[in-house]
This record gives C-alpha cells, sequence and structure tokens, in this order.
C-alpha cells in the first residue's frame, strides 16, 4: 500500500497527463464549484478520476428523478455526459498506462494502488 504522499504524487501525476491531454482539473479548493469539471482525488488507498456535471443539469436532473420522471430530457443528458466522459476518461488513463477499475456503487474511475 502506498504512502499519503505516494498516493497525492499519483493523484498530481494523474492529473498532469489529463491535463496534457487537453482537460483542466478542477484544484482541489474548487472541487464544489458550481460550474463542474474533471475531479481527480485521493479516497483511502486509490486516486479517483471523475467529471461532474454542471450544477444546473445535475440538480435538474435529480429534480426530475425524485418525481420519477427519468425520460426526461434533462436526465438523459446528464447521464450521457456522465457516461461519455467517464468513458473518455477511462481510455484516457488506459491509454497512458494506468490501471483502472469502475465502482460498482459511487461513480468515476479508480486508480487502484493494490490488487484486491
Amino acid at each position: 500500500m502506498l504512502t499519503d504522499a505516494e498516493l497525492e504524487e499519483l493523484a498530481d501525476r494523474v492529473r498532469f497527463d489529463l491535463t496534457s491531454a487537453g482537460f483542466a482539473p478542477l484544484p482541489e479548493h474548487l472541487e464544489d464549484a458550481p460550474e463542474g469539471g474533471l475531479l481527480v482525488f485521493v479516497d483511502q488507498d486509490k486516486v479517483v478520476v471523475a467529471w461532474q456535471v454542471h450544477t444546473r443539469l445535475g440538480d435538474a436532473a435529480l429534480d426530475m428523478r425524485e418525481i420519477g420522471h427519468t425520460p426526461e430530457d434533462v436526465v438523459q443528458r446528464f447521464e450521457a455526459v456522465t457516461a461519455v466522459m467517464h468513458l473518455t476518461l477511462g481510455s484516457l488513463l488506459t491509454a497512458f498506462g494506468y490501471s483502472i477499475r469502475t465502482p460498482a456503487f459511487g461513480h468515476g474511475i479508480e486508480i487502484p494502488t493494490s490488487p484486491r
């Protein structure tokens, strides 16, 4: 298992690689920014990469889901953006040589640091 410093170094390397590909990872202090964007963070023993939509789209999709209107255009847009961005990010990370895992629950792409 990696130390906290090694995990942060891995997260920095992932940020660098994704920035080189043209993405702009959000700085840690802006991860809750309403505009959304690319998130790269350490969670326990792994680095997580995720795409966060603008709060406007996320909130509207959540509102529609809560009242049972899942076929609504806004829900489909939310799901399409999330799926396409995670597919893109996963493909890039794999091409850059990272081992990735998509969690069954939660969101994003995990870069595990130890086999499970």
